[in-house]
C-alpha cells in the first residue's frame, strides 16, 4: 500500500489499456508523419518567415505592405504573427527539417487530442485509430507548414477543456488565456466561439427521444459558462492590432470575395476529386451512424456535425476541421473492430509493437536534402538564381504563388503579390493578375503595371500568348520557369 501523498500506483489492468494507447496512437503518428513529408512546399510559409523576420530584426508588428511594388506601403495586418515565430527560429536553427518537425508536431498533437477525447467518450483504441487514420486522409489537403494547425491545437484543448467541464463543472479558466492566445495565431478562434455558443445552447433544453437527448446544465455551470465565454471575448482584444484583428475574419467573408471564388482552398468541395470522394465516404458515414446507431445522439453533437459539414463541403480548407469535430463523436458509434483486453503478455507485446513504430517514424524523419528536393520541385529555384545572377532589372510579374517565394529568396526584387490575397483583393491587383493569366487582357495589363519581366511555368496560354507576341522573348527556360523579358526598340 502507498504511503500517504504518495502518488497512486497504476492497476495492471490500467497499464494493458495504456499500452494498447500507445501502440494504437504511434500508429496514427506514423502515419500522419508519411501524409505529412510531401505537403512541405506550401506557398505561404515564404512571406511568413519573412514577416517574422522583420518582426525580430525590427521589433514592429507590421501594418503596411514592404514587399511588391504593386501595393508598397498599403495597410494589413498580420493576422498569424504568433503563429510565424515557431517556424521562423525552426527554419534558422534547422532548414526545412525545422519547418517539418513543426508541423508535424502540431498536427501529431491536435490528432492525439482527438484520439484522447474519442476514447473518454468510450470508443475503443482500435476503432478509434480506424477513424482518426480517416480524419489524416480528410484533412491531408491542409497538411504542410501553415499557420493554421497551431488554431487546430487550440481548437483540441476548448474540446477536452469542454468536455472535462461537462463531467467536472472544473476546467474553464483556461478559455480567456487560451483565446488570447489564439486570436494572434490563426483566425479560426471564431469556430472556437461558436463551438463555446453550441455547448451553451445545447445546455439549455432539456429532452428526450429515441434518436436524440438533450440534458441541461445546473444553474452554477451555465452561470461558468457564460462569465467565461465573455471574458474570452474580452481576451481577443490583447493583440497589437485591437479592434481590427477581432474583425479580421469577419471582414474576409464579407469583402474579399475574389479571393473566396478563386482561391482553389476556399472553394466547395468537387466530388470528382480524391478529397470529394472521401467527403462523399464521410458523408456516407454519417448518414448510416444516424439511422443504424443505437446510441442515442446528444443535441450537443447534431449542432456540432452540422456545423462541421457546413463548413467543410463549403471550403475545402475545412475538411481538417470536419474530422477534428466529427471523429469523437462517431468513434464511439463505431463497431467495426474488437475492443481488445489485453493480459500482460500481450500488453508487453503491443507496448513493444508501439516503441517499434515510433521507432520507424523517427528513422524516416526525412532530412534537409529529401525535403529540399522536394521543394525545389515546387518552386523556381534555378530561374531566381538566374534573376539574382544577371541582376534583371525592371517590374517583375510573376506566378502567385511564388510571391512569397521570391520574398524570402530574391530580397532585392520587389514582387507583384503573394498569398498575403486581402490587400491584393481590396486594391484591385489580385482582379488584375486573374486578367492576366486568364488571357482576357493579359497584354494591357501587363502594360498598366508597366511589367518588364515575366517568370511563370513554361506550357500555360499566358506564356504561349508570350512566346508568339514579338514585344516580349524568352531568356530562360527549365521544366519549373521560364522568363520573359518586353522587348526595347
Amino acid at each position: 500500500m502507498s504511503s500517504p501523498g504518495a502518488f497512486p500506483v497504476p492497476t495492471e489492468s490500467a497499464l494493458n489499456r495504456l499500452s494498447l494507447h500507445v501502440a494504437c496512437f504511434a500508429f496514427v503518428a506514423l502515419f500522419i508523419s508519411i501524409l505529412a513529408f510531401p505537403r512541405i512546399p506550401e506557398s505561404d510559409i515564404w512571406f511568413h518567415l519573412r514577416n517574422a523576420e522583420e518582426l525580430i530584426s525590427h521589433k514592429v508588428f507590421l501594418t503596411a505592405d514592404l514587399y511588391t511594388f504593386t501595393s508598397a506601403g498599403d495597410s494589413l495586418i498580420n493576422h498569424e504573427w504568433l503563429s510565424e515565430l515557431p517556424y521562423y527560429f525552426a527554419f534558422k536553427a534547422l532548414g526545412p527539417q525545422g519547418l517539418y518537425l513543426v508541423y508535424l508536431a502540431l498536427l501529431i498533437f491536435t490528432f492525439a487530442g482527438v484520439y484522447a477525447l474519442a476514447t473518454k467518450r468510450g470508443a475503443s483504441p482500435l476503432n478509434t485509430t480506424l477513424l482518426c487514420v480517416f480524419g489524416a486522409s480528410l484533412g491531408f489537403y491542409s497538411f504542410g507548414p501553415r499557420m493554421m494547425h497551431f488554431g487546430w491545437v487550440c481548437l483540441v484543448v476548448l474540446q477536452l477543456t469542454l468536455e472535462r467541464f461537462t463531467r467536472t463543472s472544473r476546467g474553464l479558466w483556461i478559455l480567456p488565456p487560451l483565446f488570447a492566445i489564439w486570436i494572434n495565431l490563426h483566425g479560426s478562434w471564431v469556430f472556437g466561439l461558436i463551438l463555446l455558443g453550441i455547448h451553451f445552447a445545447s445546455s439549455l433544453l432539456k429532452f428526450q427521444s429515441t434518436k436524440v437527448l438533450a440534458g441541461p446544465w445546473n444553474r452554477t455551470q451555465l452561470k461558468k459558462i457564460a462569465a467565461y465565454s465573455a471574458f474570452s471575448f474580452a481576451a481577443l482584444f490583447v493583440n497589437p492590432y485591437g479592434y481590427k484583428l477581432v474583425w479580421y475574419p469577419f471582414d474576409l467573408l464579407l469583402r474579399q470575395q475574389a479571393n473566396i471564388k478563386n482561391v482553389v482552398e476556399w472553394q466547395s468541395v468537387d466530388f470528382q476529386t480524391g478529397f470529394g470522394k472521401l467527403a462523399m465516404l464521410m458523408l456516407f458515414g454519417i448518414v448510416a451512424a444516424f439511422l443504424f446507431s443505437k446510441k442515442p445522439w446528444e443535441l450537443r453533437d447534431l449542432f456540432l456535425t452540422a456545423f462541421a459539414l457546413w463548413t467543410s463541403l463549403t471550403h475545402v480548407r475545412f475538411l481538417i476541421f470536419a474530422a477534428i469535430l466529427l471523429v469523437p463523436i462517431f468513434a464511439p458509434r463505431l463497431h467495426l473492430l474488437p475492443n481488445l483486453q489485453l493480459d500482460r503478455p500481450k500488453a508487453m507485446l503491443t507496448l513493444g509493437l508501439g516503441c517499434l513504430v515510433v521507432i520507424v517514424m523517427i528513422v524516416m524523419l526525412p532530412n534537409n536534402s529529401e525535403l529540399q528536393a522536394v521543394i525545389d520541385k515546387n518552386y523556381p529555384r534555378d530561374a531566381v538564381a538566374f534573376l539574382r545572377d544577371h541582376r534583371l532589372e525592371g517590374r517583375l510579374l510573376h506566378l502567385y504563388d511564388w510571391g512569397g517565394y521570391l520574398e524570402w529568396h530574391h530580397r532585392d526584387k520587389k514582387t507583384f503579390a503573394d498569398g498575403r490575397t486581402d490587400i491584393f483583393v481590396y486594391n484591385g491587383v489580385f482582379e488584375d493578375y486573374l486578367q492576366i493569366t486568364s488571357g482576357r487582357a493579359p497584354f494591357e495589363t501587363l502594360d498598366k503595371y508597366k511589367i518588364d519581366a515575366v517568370l511563370f511555368p513554361p506550357n500555360t496560354p499566358f506564356t504561349y500568348s508570350l512566346d508568339h507576341s514579338p514585344k516580349w522573348k524568352r531568356i530562360y527556360t527549365d521544366p519549373i520557369a521560364s522568363i520573359y523579358q518586353r522587348v526595347t526598340n
